[in-house]
């Protein structure tokens, strides 16, 4: 994680231990400065970027997309056609062109002011996203215009070809400009992203469950859009004349209700005969100047849409009403330099000016954001206050303290929801948050971050240790129970199939705890567990979690609370958990194999190893681990490649497919029947019980592919069929026969399911018929399960035939889940919802491990029973090192790692290494149990929490630019964990009146506090007259009994039992140790007796009994009477 700032470093050495991390190129609103030479930052969605021809790239016109954040690094142009042309409107006395240089890419011309057209190359061998592609020469002060032509020209080294792939355009600068200032225009257009979750003026409140979708700039008006169903709303509050509605027209789409402030408005017709973009549907009545709520509603209408692509709002200018920042406080080194954003509301004023004070310039000072501490000695703080210039009565304050205690590392509690990485370091570097609180129940886990970072030198021996958390009334949360451990890094290219993507890096693993060694200028993290016991009391705990390091003085101490509330944590099966587990990959992985591989994949194979004990010892750790946290669902291979190889590694079939000479098949079950076995010793299934599910894939494998060793040939068979044809058919009915035989043989037929996954209803129909079609003696057939997208009521006939169904994340809709899985639960069915490539929020490398936590409460949002996700440990080769594959998002295939290959012993023995994205899912996991089991209490709850999961919402996906899946920006990245916390929240306050309704179970301990105190006052002089065995039994007997006395949650089962054990060991103190002198004295006097003076009888007799005393006189719990009749 090391990012190394040559003018920290510089600085460093400078003024020892003085660091600056403020940024230098920065753009700082439209305005910035560069080698003491003015700009103007001109974006290529500016006005005065005038594109010819339509928004086709390829015809003559310019193709365009957006993120959405409105960043000028971020939105592009491009046209792969020669002679489009672009002309630049601009003011100053130079001009830069910035773009995309590519190895595919053209060559373009430019020519200021109809001159001489330059000739310039878009060509590099590496992909540069921001690249200076045109400079001009010193120009006189004054307008100019530029014209921009592609070129029917390339690089000779360029990949590209006639006119596939030109030029593509981000932002221009203009030098010596000094700007455009726009003439307020009577109106201020609001996105459908500009979002608020409570009341801000001029953002788009979303009520409901709202969708939201991405596109390009000719599609939608900033890209973007947002769309929901019957029963769902939008409203806006804003201050002016009139609105207007703009979105999309389309044969799905509703006619709107509308309301403002409260009273009927009309209505926006979005219903038409074909789908029409950026269309107005709506102007309002002329309103009052003034404060305005408009309300958008579709109302029964169940099988319509309602969708948004922008707002017009009408006004005078407005002044400044409130400015906030995006901090309120940050901690610097002596030295040290931080920036504050500052937001002026509502955000369409006319005069967004402030100006930036500080109460005490000694120790800091303030210039456009950016604070400056000083170099001070002791530890002092300053306000700094971002005031309006228009009226200096609005104005907000924030705190920054000088601390020299942190000249070179500071440390604190991160946020465990968020991925952090080394290139946030700057940010990471100064954050400030030194206390962590939770609510939890007896017998769950807490997860928190810790976030340690370097300034200016290396430091070693950096520890994070904890001390027990002890609570109001003295009881302990010991620190046994609280697991530290550092994160580790690995490598991901961060696109979805996109080769040219950036390669960064991404703390991922759990791995090690101990002391750890950080670079300069670096940033690490550790993660922390606390383990709460099932038996603990209730109440609230504190404690600390300490760092420390070589040449600290002082650790940093980090407030740790865990409120454990009087109730306990129930079984995580309150929630179907279905992961899909890759033995293959497992093994693969593990014996090296892939290490050179061919297209991206690996072809090798080690068959003689697969399903062997050693194969299982790779996977009993993590197959456990799965069977721990709810999952029950087995995933088998039943044809080869039922998924064409998209993995790394191979998915052979586990029943291999012989075609005998007489054209009949025959299967081998052996590699099947040892893998359901394994799953049955791990806890994951238990087919006696009725417990799990086994997943049989698939009937419909990608190209409908069956292979099959023939032996007429000798040679291995791949056919493709078509679902429903006669060979299809037969060969199946063969297979479905036999497998139902040797299914029933074993024992596991009732939870065995035929799997699919999604493909259309020509393949999926049949599929099931012939599913249906083999049944037993009982008219009974195999079980059905299948991924599809089949949800609506029209759908019913078929999905109610399929046992077990999941739906994709992206084809769900709130109202539209429910009534289905409402329907489904009805009829003993199970549905539950799943996330894979191309889904947000979900499980990559690059999500937030909160969006884990997200998906596993968004199941109660959807009322299903639960979640699927395809990877539990699908792996690549390089798990330690470079974990980019070329099909998906980096960490889609795996939620767990494997360990290093060179840690495992002789019998392959291995663990596995968690992560904070399965930790957080996991914890969604324990959570949603806690809401289930909430509603279970009483209807009022049920109905409360109802409510309370049906207005989850659900953030806008979008995309990084290589085409993985994140979030829409960075408002909706975080409604994700907003969201979860408002639910979490809710849950622990109605949990919390829950329990003040409990009536409290009366526990009787008077006659154990009786027994205890009697035993108390036995002396060791009255224990060392008692046999050893009684003072051992009775010291545990009473050691037993303080601790349940102790225990403000001991039943009173567990009192009276420990009242009877107390009990027998006192009475057992009357067992006194028998006094063995006389008895000694007596075998001593046989010692010099001579057997040849004895007869052999007598002597005989006198051996025996000397055997006897001995034997007595070696008990040391010998009492009086044993020792009387040895004598």
């Amino acid at each position: 994680m090391r990012k190394t700032s040559i003018i920290a470093f510089k600085l460093f050495l400078a003024i020892c231990c003085v660091v600056s991390f403020l940024s230098l190129n920065k753009i700082a609103g439209i305005q910035a400065v560069i080698d003491d030479e003015e700009y103007e930052i001109i974006d290529d969605t500016d006005s005065r970027f005038v594109y010819s021809g339509n928004n086709d790239a390829n015809n003559g016109g310019w193709g365009s997309w957006s993120d959405g954040s409105g960043k000028p690094e971020v939105t592009e142009h491009w046209s792969n056609s020669a002679g489009a042309t672009l002309e630049i409107n601009f003011s100053g006395t130079k001009l830069e062109l910035y773009g995309k240089a590519a190895a595919n890419h053209a060559m373009f011309s430019v020519s200021i002011d109809d001159g001489e057209a330059i000739e310039c190359d878009a060509y590099s061998a590496q992909t540069i996203t921001e690249k200076k592609l045109y400079e001009s020469d010193v120009l006189p002060a004054g307008d100019h215009k530029a014209l921009i032509t592609v070129l029917e020209k390339r690089n000779a080294s360029s990949t590209g070809s006639g006119s596939v792939y030109g030029v593509q355009f981000v932002y221009a600068k203009a030098f010596g400009s000094q700007g455009v200032v726009e003439e307020f225009p009577g109106y201020s257009i609001v996105e459908d992203m500009q979002i608020t979750e409570t009341d801000e003026l001029f953002k788009v409140k979303y009520n409901g469950v709202w969708s939201g979708g991405s596109t390009y700039y000719p599609q939608f008006h900033d890209g973007y859009e947002h769309y929901a169903h019957n029963g769902d709303s939008y409203e806006i509050r804003f201050i002016g004349t009139k609105a207007e509605i703009w979105a999309s027209v389309d044969p799905g789409h509703g006619v709107y209700n509308v309301t403002i402030d409260g009273e009927d408005a009309g209505q926006a017709n979005a219903t038409a005969t074909s789908r029409v973009n950026q269309q107005l549907i709506y102007t309002s009545p002329e309103l009052e100047n003034g404060e305005h709520v408009m309300k958008v509603e579709l109302k029964d209408q169940q099988e319509m849409a309602i969708q948004l692509d922008y707002l017009k709002i009408y006004h005078e200018e407005i002044a400044a009403t409130s400015i906030s920042l995006d901090r309120n406080e940050v901690t610097l080194i002596p030295g040290g330099s931080a920036e504050f954003t500052a937001s002026v509301e509502p955000w369409v004023a006319n005069n967004k000016e402030i100006t930036w004070e500080s109460s005490n310039v000694d120790v800091v000072t303030v210039e456009d954001g950016v604070v400056t501490a000083a170099s001070i000695d002791t530890k002092q703080t300053a306000i700094i206050t971002a005031r309006s210039v228009e009226d200096k009565d609005v104005y907000v304050q924030a705190t920054v303290t000088v601390d020299p205690a942190i000249a070179f590392m500071n440390a604190y509690v991160g946020n465990e929801k968020i991925l952090d990485t080394e290139d946030e370091y700057e940010d990471l570097v100064t954050e400030t948050r030194s206390s962590f609180e939770r609510t939890a129940w007896k017998g769950d886990v807490v997860n928190s971050k810790v976030v340690v970072a370097t300034l200016g030198k290396d430091v070693k021996n950096v520890e994070i240790s904890a001390s027990d958390l002890v609570s109001e009334n003295g009881s302990k949360l010991s620190k046994e129970n609280i697991d530290i451990k550092w994160l580790k890094e690995v490598a991901a290219n961060i696109g979805r199939g996109n080769s040219s993507a950036p390669i960064k890096n991404f703390p991922d693993v759990i791995h090690q705890g101990g002391t750890k060694d950080i670079s300069a200028n670096d940033v690490q993290f550790a993660w922390v567990q606390i383990t709460v016991p099932e038996d603990i009391a209730a109440g609230t705990y504190t404690g600390m979690i300490n760092v420390s390091a070589d040449g600290l003085k002082q650790p940093f101490e980090l407030k740790y609370t865990v409120e454990v509330l009087n109730l306990v944590q129930p079984k995580p099966e309150a929630t179907e958990i279905q992961i899909w587990q890759h033995p293959f990959s497992v093994a693969n992985y593990y014996l090296g194999l892939g290490q050179n591989p061919s297209g991206g994949i690996s072809n090798e194979l080690a068959e003689d190893f697969y399903f062997t004990e050693r194969h299982f010892n790779l996977m009993r750790a993590s197959m456990k681990e799965y069977a721990a946290m709810g999952g029950h669902d087995v995933v088998a291979n039943i044809v080869e490649e039922a998924w064409n190889h998209q993995s790394y590694y191979n998915d052979p079939s586990m029943v291999k497919w012989t075609k005998k000479t007489d054209g009949t098949f025959e299967f081998d079950y052996t590699w099947y029947d040892a893998w359901i076995n394994f799953q049955i010793e791990c806890g994951v299934i238990d087919p006696d019980n009725g417990v799990g599910q086994i997943k049989c894939y698939s009937i419909v494998p990608w190209n409908n592919q069956i292979a099959y060793y023939d032996e007429a040939t000798g040679k291995t068979v791949k056919k493709s069929y078509t679902p429903g044809a006669t060979d299809w058919t037969e060969v199946w009915e063969s297979f479905l026969t036999d497998f139902m035989n040797h299914s029933k043989e074993k024992g596991w037929f009732g939870i065995t399911y035929i799997s699919m996954d999604e493909r259309g209803l020509s393949q999926l129909e049949p599929a099931v018929e012939m599913i249906e079609s083999v049944t037993d003696e009982n008219g009974k057939h195999f079980k059905v399960s299948s991924a599809l997208n089949y949800s609506a009521p029209e759908y019913y006939d078929f999905t109610d035939r399929i046992d077990d169904i999941s739906i994709n994340l992206g084809n769900t809709n709130v109202s539209q889940m429910n009534a289905l899985s409402k329907h489904r639960n009805e009829l003993g069915l199970t549905t539950t919802y799943y996330t894979c490539t191309g889904d947000y929020p979900s499980n990559f490398i690059l999500s937030d491990p909160g969006d884990n936590y997200w998906n596993m409460w968004y199941t109660m949002t959807l009322g299903t029973d639960g979640y699927m996700r395809w990877a539990w440990d699908n792996y690549v080769y390089d798990m330690h090192g470079n974990i980019s594959y070329r099909y998906w998002e980096p960490g889609d295939g795996w939620f767990i790692y494997p360990m290093e290959r060179d840690e495992i012993d002789e019998d392959y023995n291995a663990s596995f290494y968690s992560t904070p994205r399965y930790e957080m899912f996991k914890q969604g996991i324990r959570d949603v149990a806690k809401a289930k089991y909430l509603q279970e209490q009483s209807e009022e709850l049920n109905v409360e929490i109802d409510e309370l999961m049906k207005s989850m919402k659900r953030p806008t996906s979008g995309g990084n630019g290589y085409g993985s899946a994140v979030a829409a920006n960075q408002a909706q990245r975080m409604l994700a964990h907003s969201e979860t916390e408002r639910v979490y929240k809710t849950i622990s306050d109605l949990a919390r009146e829950y329990t003040s309704t409990i009536d409290p179970v009366v526990v009787n301990k008077i006659a154990l506090q009786i027994a205890v105190e009697m035993a108390s006052a036995v002396t060791a002089e009255d224990l060392d007259k008692v046999v050893p065995a009684v003072v051992t039994e009775f010291n545990a007997a009473l050691e037993e009994a303080r601790t349940i006395l102790a225990n403000d949650n001991a039943t009173q089962e567990e009192v009276d039992a420990s009242f009877a054990r107390l009990s027998v060991a006192m009475h057992m103190l009357e067992f006194l140790k028998g006094d063995k002198t006389e008895l000694q004295d007596l075998v001593d006097s046989t010692a010099e007796l001579v057997e040849g003076n004895y007869t052999e009888e007598s002597w005989t007799a006198l051996q025996e009994a000397l055997t006897n005393a001995n034997t007595v006189l070696n008990n040391e719990n010998a009492m009086q009477e044993e020792v009387d009749e040895a004598y």
